[in-house]
């Protein structure tokens, strides 16, 4: 963890209790995004990227550990308090057309917040959902006036980002915002994502479990496995020298637009354990084709190995 930072999340601990004992979501998860930075999350379907994402903000309360944003833990605040940080945090939701509220028009979905935190006068507010609708790509004459059903997905990706970014957060929580997109939408989603961080000079998180995704929108990028981080690290320098097993493994799956080369052999064996009742030590060692037996009695402490390049593991590459 740094001195500083936006952003602060330590020991962060989310379990939920099912039949059959409880999920470990997120298991002691600590890592900070510095202001201004984006940091990429990545990792397999179920790995705990999302929880972590609800988690940080709050949608669910965290089982244990604390979560700063800004100065201001958010882990202790009552709900009267923890409303008035709302504004400072927003998140884009992985499903955009179910996270809008199909009842409203556009004119009402980005108005409200401001109205609701009395955010100038009317006038003043109907200027602004204008000028935010045209910053993200969509036409105010044209969108004021419709519903979410009227949109594509791309266009309500887009007014996922306008509805996030209208009350001009200090931290915003991307939840795999392309992931239901063409490829063609996903480059223009990005892109806009990367002109909102400039813009309003946001800290960003980029959830996704696509390496080839986040790299171009990543300052950094953590790597995430059944609910606990493997190893941290610059994007370019993960995606030149990945150091645990499970990032390279994930790097060799990342497919090329070339079909005269050959993709390497993933080296994984077997399935992702259940989160009710994960392996001893190391996690990710009934996977690993490096795993020894010191792998299932102690578990890997995060260590730097290089500036600003952590690893969680016995054996790095």
């Amino acid at each position: 963890l740094r001195e500083t930072s936006m952003l602060r999340v330590e020991n962060l601990v989310q379990e939920f209790s099912v039949p059959g004992g409880k999920v470990s979501a997120v298991a002691d998860v600590s890592i900070d995004v510095a202001d201004g930075e984006t940091l990429g999350l990545v990792g397999e379907s179920g790995c705990g990227k999302s929880t972590f994402g609800k988690a940080v903000m709050r949608i669910v309360k965290p089982t244990a550990g604390r979560v700063t944003v800004d100065g201001v833990e958010l882990t202790n605040l009552s709900r009267r308090q923890l409303r008035h940080t709302r504004p400072t945090m927003q998140l884009i939701f992985q499903d955009p057309i179910s996270s809008l509220n199909p009842r409203l028009r556009v004119a009402e979905l980005l108005g409200e917040p401001l109205s609701i935190w009395d955010r100038g006068t009317k006038a003043e507010r109907d200027t602004k959902v204008a000028e935010l609708l045209e910053v993200v790509g969509l036409d105010p004459a044209a969108s004021l006036t419709k519903r979410p059903h009227e949109f594509s997905g791309g266009q309500c990706q887009r007014l996922s980002v306008a509805r996030a970014l209208i009350l001009e957060p200090k931290v915003l929580i991307c939840d795999e915002p392309v992931s239901a997109l063409d490829v063609s939408v996903q480059a223009q989603l990005l892109n806009l994502v990367q002109d909102m961080k400039a813009r309003y000079r946001l800290t960003m998180v980029f959830i996704s479990h696509d390496l080839a995704v986040v790299k171009n929108v990543s300052d950094r990028i953590a790597v995430m496995y059944l609910g606990k981080l493997c190893e941290i690290a610059p994007s370019d320098r993960l995606y030149a020298a990945p150091k645990h097993p499970y990032t390279a493994a994930l790097l060799k799956s990342i497919p090329v637009p070339d079909p005269t080369i050959r993709p390497e052999p993933v080296q994984l064996v077997g399935d992702v354990p259940s989160p009710i009742d994960p392996p001893s030590g190391c996690r990710f060692r009934t996977r690993c084709t490096k795993a020894t037996e010191v792998c299932a009695t102690e578990e890997p402490a995060m260590v730097e190995i290089d500036t600003d390049h952590y690893v969680a593991c016995h054996w790095p590459n």
